[in-house]
């Protein structure tokens, strides 16, 4: 490996760095021209300059070769006088430079691996001043290449160029080629599960030669077309300057490819994942940290959709802002009152009388306007909002309980708490607690959860259930039939109810095996000893054939919608039938 290249520095990043270092050199030296050449074995590169257009030259046409062999600052006065240089291309023809001033860049291992340079078009003497000025803007540049090379500008794992140094090098580009249109692509080789238990398994060692021979797929796939930057523990960006969209497409499935062939690890051959997200770029417009977030954006919908590759949707990314709003917003909402409960009743199907009502959270955002919970609640669960949220429906479902109890209402509450709110070692002794001091009895109240894989006897959420069981609290599993389902659990934790999913509701009228199976599912969970309840019915064709299945209570539009508790208190005195 070259000077050059264990310094990485012969590609377009290197040289936007130095562009402003280059500018600087022309104003301080008062010349018109002024490079960073880097010399190879067989050809000068010039990876940033000013007032001048060419790129490269042969080591034969190189006036910096001279300068690096020596290995110090050299000085022409003029160079249509000195055999050496007189008949140079640049001196000899077109733009017919006739002065020459080069510094080496020389590696902290002694190394010269190029040259600061200024010309101009005309004969000049170089004061002492202007020497060391030179020396310094010299410096200026080694030190700038060699800051690529260090742990803050490199993944210790990878040896490539890390975020920081893809941000520095974005903007480089961005000044040297404003309003250029690019292609961003992130991609992931590994879903963090996996990596972590890679590492637990195999440890960190041979994760971390996994992790850098897959960066060097990258780096030998993209070589010529692209710099390729360690992002993320597992994760790989480039930008590409590619005609269509969907030649993007064919470069990410192509790697994709590439990367899937198994890699080893401690003897043992690993099978890599690969997830790309990819958005358009405007050089200029748009910021590194923004293009960043936009691949994440893609990098994201990939993995959710189990796909190679998905591209930035800006729909997405607005739902993604305004959950994040919502949820910066809650705790102002909690105070200023722009929550409120609402209640649905459940009617006794046999005589379709009130026994129970389903307190339900709203939120009147102040500027979004209504906010469905089907939106505000799992962006509530995916954060730490949803504690405060569950204490402040508990604290105000069970002071208007109270206040029913005082105007002798006899209706039961139902409330639903998430995996997390059970998952506590305190959780039913908070719920009790709560429930004694507001001078109720734990039989009025019922804790809806929804079932899932962490609902287990055995688990720290079924050891909270069953303390809420006993204590007289009634307890029911929602959206039943919705996917999970699993007798196997019921029988193992006090529940007394089954809600049954809307999904099996719906159809019960036009579809013989949506009858079938809630029959099945309503006959079976009797048979077992439980309360069913049908929750979505809206026409008056379900509920009869609900009540014909047997179904002991019914929950939907059909019957009530839900209502505050001054309404629900109105229509149980008055009788829901007779408006």
């Amino acid at each position: 490996m070259s000077a050059l290249e264990g310094l990485n520095v012969l590609d377009d990043a290197a040289g936007a760095s130095l562009d402003r270092l280059i500018e600087l050199a022309t104003y301080a030296l008062d010349a018109p021209v002024a490079f960073v050449s880097l010399v190879d074995a067989d050809k000068q590169r010039l990876i940033s300059r000013r007032g001048l257009d060419v790129t490269e030259t042969t080591i034969h046409d190189s006036i910096c070769s001279h300068t690096i062999s020596q290995g110090r600052i050299l000085v022409v006065s003029d160079l249509q006088q000195d055999e050496r240089f007189a008949k140079n291309p640049l001196v000899d023809g077109a733009p017919y430079l006739r002065f020459y001033a080069g510094c080496p860049l020389i590696a902290q291992n002694g190394t010269p691996i190029g040259a600061l340079c200024v010309m101009d078009k005309v004969a000049r003497v170089f004061t002492t001043a202007e020497t060391r000025q030179l020396e310094t803007l010299a410096r200026a540049a080694m030190n700038e290449l060699e800051l690529r090379v260090l742990s803050g500008r490199r993944e210790p794992v990878s040896g490539l160029p890390n975020r920081h140094q893809f941000t520095i090098d974005y903007a480089g580009w961005s000044e040297r080629e404003p309003n250029k249109a690019l292609y961003a692509v992130l991609v992931d080789i590994f879903d963090l599960p996996r990596a972590n238990e890679a590492g637990q398994v195999l440890g960190m060692g041979p994760l971390e030669a996994l992790i850098k021979r897959a960066g060097v797929r990258f780096n030998v796939a993209l070589e010529g077309l692209a710099v390729v930057y360690h992002v993320g523990v597992t994760r790989f960006a480039f930008l590409v300057d590619l005609p269509t969209a969907e030649d993007v497409e064919r470069l990410v499935e192509e790697l994709r490819s590439r990367m899937l062939r198994p890699l080893v690890a401690a003897a043992v051959p690993m099978s890599p994942l690969f997830h790309a997200g990819i958005c358009a770029v405007t050089l200029g417009v748009d910021g590194a940290d923004d293009v960043i977030r936009r691949m994440l954006i893609g990098l994201h919908a990939s993995i959710a959709d189990q796909v190679s590759f998905a591209w930035y949707s800006a729909d997405r990314d607005d739902g993604l802002r305004r959950g994040y709003r919502l949820a910066a917003d809650a705790q102002r909402g909690l105070k200023e009152d722009e929550f409120y409960l609402v209640y649905q009743p459940r009617f006794r199907s046999s005589d379709l009388q009130p026994v129970s009502a389903e307190v339900l959270i709203r939120w009147n955002h102040p500027r979004l306007g209504p906010v469905s919970p089907a939106e505000f609640i799992p962006v509530f669960e995916r954060t730490a909002l949803m504690e405060g949220v569950t204490e402040w429906v508990v604290d105000h479902a069970l002071d208007q309980l109270a206040a029913w109890r005082r105007l002798g209402l006899t209706l039961g509450l139902s409330i639903n708490l998430s995996a997390k709110d059970v998952a506590r070692a305190d959780a039913a002794e908070r719920i009790i607690a709560k429930i004694k001091l507001k001078g109720l009895s734990c039989e009025d109240v019922e804790i809806e959860i929804t079932e899932g894989e962490w609902l287990r006897a055995d688990s720290l959420p079924g050891r909270q259930l069953k303390l809420m069981a006993l204590a007289g609290i009634r307890l029911a599993v929602d959206d039943f039939g919705s996917g999970y389902s699993n007798f196997a659990y019921l029988t193992e934790l006090p529940m007394d109810i089954l809600k049954l999913d809307k999904s099996l509701i719906d159809n019960l009228a036009t579809d013989e095996r949506s009858l079938l199976k809630a029959r099945a599912i309503i006959g079976l969970a009797h048979g077992l000893g439980y309360i069913t309840v049908a929750e979505g019915a809206e026409t008056k064709e379900q509920v009869s054939l609900l009540q014909s299945l047997g179904c002991d209570e019914i929950q939907g539009f059909a019957l009530a919608k839900p209502m505050s508790a001054t309404d629900l208190a109105d229509k149980i005195v008055s009788g829901f039938g007779s408006s």
